[in-house]
């Protein structure tokens, strides 16, 4: 599976300044799904494809026509040793209100599933629309907000948005230990619209500063942005920097970056 979340300060500017890392987005075949979730005027809509495709997918396609600050996109290929989990209501990202997420691992919940669904309020339940675990895990995160009451809050610190997602994440694992499941979480990316927080608990995650140039080459000051990507095809890419294991990448409304331990 592969993931990009990205952020900016120009909305306009955003193709732009991902053009030098457009092959780092092509997703690679064989492809089950994929979708972006993007904030255009303080809502988050999706573009998503439950189509499958034998061919690669540029995932960053839409941000040419769509002018936002805030994106999330990925592109799933389904474990054959595992149920299939099709339609468009199984395709990432999942939304809820201001809120996007997206996971790169397939866990087997099972009955786990059923006991994390005891976490969730009745009124996050009912905006599950499909069977896939990563819908599952993003109301539990959801609810770990709700039960704060910070779920609405849309300057959200991006500490108590790491500190819910950790929560998730460890009461998955749990979960999944007792029942002996072995299938990894894999990394998370999550967003309010006005910060982001990224997990890395598998694969390699990689980050990058994003920024425009002149006709001299020289940088615009005046933009800044930041993207980060999940799985690929193994290679380091130059200007990407990995994220270690089992930390956590907090990016905040002014795009400040920072990384944390993903601990509860």
């Amino acid at each position: 599976m592969k993931i990009f979340a990205c952020m900016c300060n120009q909305p306009q500017r955003l193709a732009a300044a991902l053009a030098p890392v457009r092959p780092a987005l092509v997703a690679q075949p064989p492809i089950s799904r994929w979708g972006m979730g993007y904030v255009q005027g303080g809502d988050v809509l999706l573009v998503r494809t439950p189509k499958s495709s034998a061919t690669a997918i540029d995932l960053a396609g839409p941000l040419l026509e769509i002018p936002t600050d805030c994106a999330i996109a990925q592109a799933v290929h389904d474990d054959p040793s595992l149920p299939a989990f099709v339609g468009t209501d199984n395709t990432p990202p999942f939304r809820f209100r201001r809120w996007m997420f997206a996971q790169s691992g397939q866990p087997e919940l099972d009955e786990a599933g059923v006991r994390l669904l005891e976490h969730v309020p009745e009124y996050l339940r009912r905006n599950i629309k499909g069977r896939s675990p990563a819908e599952l895990i993003f109301h539990v995160f959801l609810a770990m907000l709700h039960d704060e009451g910070h779920i609405d809050d849309p300057n959200l610190p991006t500490a108590t948005t790491r500190r819910a997602l950790a929560a998730t994440l460890r009461l998955v694992q749990n979960e999944l230990d007792g029942a002996g499941k072995t299938k990894p979480l894999g990394n998370v990316a999550v967003s309010n619209g006005r910060s982001m927080v990224l997990a890395r608990l598998g694969e390699a995650l990689r980050l990058r500063r994003l920024w425009i140039t002149d006709d001299r080459g020289a940088r615009d000051p005046s933009f800044r942005g930041v993207i980060l990507v999940s799985g690929g095809d193994g290679d380091v890419r130059d200007g990407f920097e990995d994220v270690p294991k089992d930390s956590a990448v907090l990016i905040t409304r002014d795009l400040q970056v920072s990384f944390a331990d993903l601990q509860p």
